[in-house]
Protein backbone atom coordinates (compact mmCIF):
# COMPACT_ATOMS: atom_id res chain seq x y z
CA UNK A 1 0.00 0.00 0.00
CA UNK A 2 0.93 3.14 -0.88
CA UNK A 3 1.58 5.75 2.21
CA UNK A 4 -0.96 7.95 0.58
CA UNK A 5 -3.47 5.18 0.76
CA UNK A 6 -2.93 4.50 4.24
CA UNK A 7 -3.34 7.81 5.35
CA UNK A 8 -6.28 7.53 3.86
CA UNK A 9 -7.60 4.48 5.30
CA UNK A 10 -6.51 5.58 9.27
CA UNK A 11 -8.27 8.78 8.50
CA UNK A 12 -11.18 7.21 7.86
CA UNK A 13 -11.31 4.85 10.28
CA UNK A 14 -10.74 7.72 12.89
CA UNK A 15 -13.36 9.44 11.51
CA UNK A 16 -15.99 6.86 11.73
CA UNK A 17 -14.85 5.80 15.02
CA UNK A 18 -15.04 9.88 16.13
CA UNK A 19 -18.66 9.76 14.36
CA UNK A 20 -19.91 7.10 16.28
CA UNK A 21 -18.99 8.19 19.42
CA UNK A 22 -20.84 11.46 18.45
CA UNK A 23 -23.81 9.83 17.03
CA UNK A 24 -25.31 8.04 19.85
CA UNK A 25 -28.60 9.38 21.23
CA UNK A 26 -28.51 11.60 23.82
CA UNK A 27 -29.40 10.81 27.55
CA UNK A 28 -33.23 10.49 28.67
CA UNK A 29 -34.65 13.57 30.58
CA UNK A 30 -34.38 13.00 34.52
CA UNK A 31 -37.45 12.70 35.65
CA UNK A 32 -37.79 14.10 39.38
CA UNK A 33 -38.93 11.55 41.41
CA UNK A 34 -37.75 11.10 45.02
CA UNK A 35 -34.71 8.35 45.43
CA UNK A 36 -36.11 5.46 47.42
CA UNK A 37 -35.48 5.63 51.05
CA UNK A 38 -32.59 3.82 52.24
CA UNK A 39 -32.66 -0.02 53.76
CA UNK A 40 -33.48 0.72 57.70
CA UNK A 41 -29.82 -1.03 58.97
CA UNK A 42 -29.11 0.26 62.37
CA UNK A 43 -25.37 0.79 63.13
CA UNK A 44 -25.84 0.95 67.13
CA UNK A 45 -27.55 -2.31 67.22
CA UNK A 46 -23.82 -4.16 68.28
CA UNK A 47 -21.97 -1.20 68.85
CA UNK A 48 -20.45 -3.08 72.50
CA UNK A 49 -19.82 -6.05 70.89
CA UNK A 50 -17.82 -4.05 68.19
CA UNK A 51 -15.94 -2.31 70.53
CA UNK A 52 -15.00 -4.75 72.78
CA UNK A 53 -13.56 -6.51 69.86
CA UNK A 54 -11.50 -3.62 68.72
CA UNK A 55 -11.03 -2.99 71.97
CA UNK A 56 -9.42 -6.73 72.25
CA UNK A 57 -7.63 -6.61 69.17
CA UNK A 58 -5.73 -3.01 70.01
CA UNK A 59 -4.56 -4.75 72.92
CA UNK A 60 -3.16 -7.91 71.22
CA UNK A 61 -1.22 -5.54 68.56
CA UNK A 62 0.47 -3.53 71.47
CA UNK A 63 1.37 -6.64 73.15
CA UNK A 64 2.83 -7.91 70.12
CA UNK A 65 4.43 -5.02 69.64
CA UNK A 66 6.46 -4.63 72.73
CA UNK A 67 7.13 -8.41 73.04
CA UNK A 68 8.81 -7.80 69.22
CA UNK A 69 10.52 -4.89 70.55
CA UNK A 70 13.82 -5.26 72.53
CA UNK A 71 14.22 -3.35 76.18
CA UNK A 72 17.23 -3.17 77.49
CA UNK A 73 17.73 -5.01 80.68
Amino acid sequence: MKIAQKKTVSFMVFFFSIYSIFAKDPPPAPTYRKPPPPPHLSIDENIFIVVLIALLFGIYIIYNNRLKTKTSI
